[in-house]
């Protein structure tokens, strides 16, 4: 084995190729680095995609969970149902907490891999998706600010007049001269002219919290009186309900306002 004057072996001297294929979600996290700061949509997708992969997935959600069965809101694009229960889980039961119900983890190996991968490529497609708005929007504030006469700037560049709209949006300030006439003096005057762009975007709010809607009463709820004997048919959970006769001569959309109202 040959050796290097400064007493190391030669191939110790020889610089390594480092591998130039980086894993989808250090790639993901680099682009969204680089760019302007984060959305509200991109910061939460990398939350969850760093609570789904270091998550025990055996905590509740402390915000408290939500029984609506996906009828008030959305169906789980991750966990529609439970794997333990079968309860149906809707958008609010995120994936890295328990079944409200029965405790079931949705975090074993095979389905953190595929949450994982679910929600990273989410958090893809809402980079490139917000990357592809901000490139328009650029090439529109291009394409307005050139509808627009040009003057000279101090500098000898060509300063642009924004308009008041998109191409202000940058946040830049535009500066521009005026050069005007005295018909009684007849001297020139050179008046300086900086617009600062002013945010047409109201302030936002912070975003009302869902409601959540509590589990069923652990209680069912029955008549617990036995039936009377002469009245077999009555309501006993109910037992102050009348019978109203419905009046005569009614149409048809007369008896329905009466039954809306409280007619039986």
């Amino acid at each position: 084995m040959p050796w290097a004057s400064s007493g190391s072996l030669t191939f110790d001297l020889i610089p390594t190729r480092q591998s130039t294929t980086a894993p989808a979600k250090q790639q993901v996290k680099a682009k969204s680095r680089a760019g302007p700061p984060k959305s509200k949509a991109v910061s939460a997708l990398e939350t969850r995609l760093h609570n789904v992969e270091y998550a025990s997935g055996k905590e509740k959600d402390p915000k408290g969970d939500c029984f609506c069965l996906a009828r008030e809101h959305g169906l789980s694009t991750y966990v529609p149902l439970c794997y333990g229960c079968g309860l149906v889980l809707c958008n609010l039961n995120l994936p890295h907490y328990a079944c409200p119900h029965c405790g079931e983890s949705f975090l074993d190996n095979a389905r953190r891999s595929a949450l994982v991968a679910q929600v990273l490529e989410e958090l893809r497609g809402q980079v490139a998706k917000e990357e592809e708005e901000r490139n328009r929007a650029i090439e529109e504030a291009r394409k307005a600010e050139g509808a627009f006469p040009m003057l000279p700037s101090a500098s000898g560049t060509q300063g642009a007049r924004r308009p008041a709209g998109k191409g202000t949006a940058t946040g830049t300030q535009s500066s521009h001269k005026v050069l005007s006439l005295n018909s009684t003096t007849k001297k020139v005057t050179v008046s300086s002219y900086t617009n600062t762009p002013i945010s047409s975007r109201p302030p936002s709010s912070a975003p009302e919290e869902p409601r959540r809607f509590p589990p069923p009463p652990r209680e069912i709820s029955y008549v617990k009186q036995p039936p009377d004997p002469e009245h077999p048919w009555k309501n006993m959970q109910f037992p102050d309900l009348q019978y109203i006769p419905a009046p005569k001569n009614l149409n048809t959309h007369s008896r329905q306002q009466w039954e809306r109202d409280g007619g039986h």
